[in-house]
């Protein structure tokens, strides 16, 4: 159901979102890109806030996080829409749709209540894109904390630097998707920049969030060793050595099913360069049992 929605100005007679870079400007009853930003009546209401799309008790390295609680399990949601493109999305069914009546109504109090009697120490904002649900996960957050339990963000990173410092307080750790290290596949890929997510890995680090890093690799649009290699490169030169990297395999999905899965040989490419890069922390991800076969 629609609830008042956080970040947003007014502009003689429409409403411009102020939540990510895209910075919408929408007319009487105009959706943003995402979906679920409209003006109505004059004011940024959102349609993500209480329907949850996917909610599911995960292991958490499934996040992937490796370093933080390990062997716990996180109540994982998710709602529709996403302010995002990616031609290679895995939860196209939910982030490329907008909420019609499906999925489950559910308040931040009721989530909460859902981790402490499932025993998930954690919760974590994830399957689409959390930025665009902002309100429910920061309502959701303080109330996780005040009931003990970590949050953690699985995003994008394609965010305005104002909520994120507003986020920044309730978050305990964060995995962000660094899709590629070209700026101009970025946009191609998926439609944002990579100068904004290189500058959330950095808000995050600074302020003592835990971090991680994931990596899809997919043939022919980011897995050229160059790329990798400056993508590497930078990650050392900016403090993130201890921080853990995943690159993960990419498998035919949404406008990229035509392509072939990451041959192996491009996944042990990638850690060899994390490694001489000075990486300490590197995994591979989407990999069968005999990747790890030492021959």
């Amino acid at each position: 159901m629609p609830h008042d929605a956080l970040w947003w100005k007014k502009e003689k007679d429409a409403v411009r979102c102020l939540l990510c870079p895209h910075r919408c400007l929408m007319t009487e009853n105009e959706t943003g890109l995402c979906g679920l930003r409209q003006n109505t009546a004059g004011r940024l209401i959102t349609h993500a806030y209480n329907r949850v799309a996917a909610l599911h008790i995960d292991p958490i390295e499934k996040k992937p996080l490796y370093h933080f609680l390990p062997g716990t399990r996180t109540l994982s949601l998710g709602t529709h829409g996403c302010n995002l493109r990616c031609l290679h999305c895995q939860n196209a069914g939910i982030s490329q749709t907008v909420p019609s009546g499906g999925g489950q109504l559910l308040t931040p109090h009721q989530l909460v209540d859902l981790a402490l009697k499932n025993n998930c120490p954690s919760i974590s904002y994830t399957y689409n894109e959390p930025v665009v649900f902002y309100e429910l996960m920061y309502n959701t957050a303080k109330l996780a904390r005040e009931a003990g339990l970590k949050n953690i963000l699985v995003s994008s990173g394609f965010i305005n630097p104002n909520p994120l410092r507003q986020l920044l307080p309730l978050l305990d750790a964060a995995n962000i998707d660094l899709k590629c290290f070209r700026s101009e596949t970025y946009r191609n890929l998926c439609g944002a920049e990579l100068a904004v997510v290189k500058q959330t890995l950095k808000t995050l680090l600074k302020a003592g969030v835990w971090l991680e890093i994931t990596t899809l690799l997919i043939p022919g649009q980011n897995d050229n060793a160059s790329e990798i290699n400056d993508m590497c490169r930078w990650l050392a030169q900016n403090g993130f050595t201890e921080t853990p990297l995943h690159f993960s395999r990419f498998f035919p999905a949404h406008r990229l099913s035509h392509l072939s899965p990451t041959p192996l040989s491009m996944i042990r490419t990638a850690l060899s360069l994390a490694h001489q890069n000075g990486l300490r922390f590197v995994y591979p991800g989407n990999v069968p049992p005999s990747f790890y076969q030492i021959n």
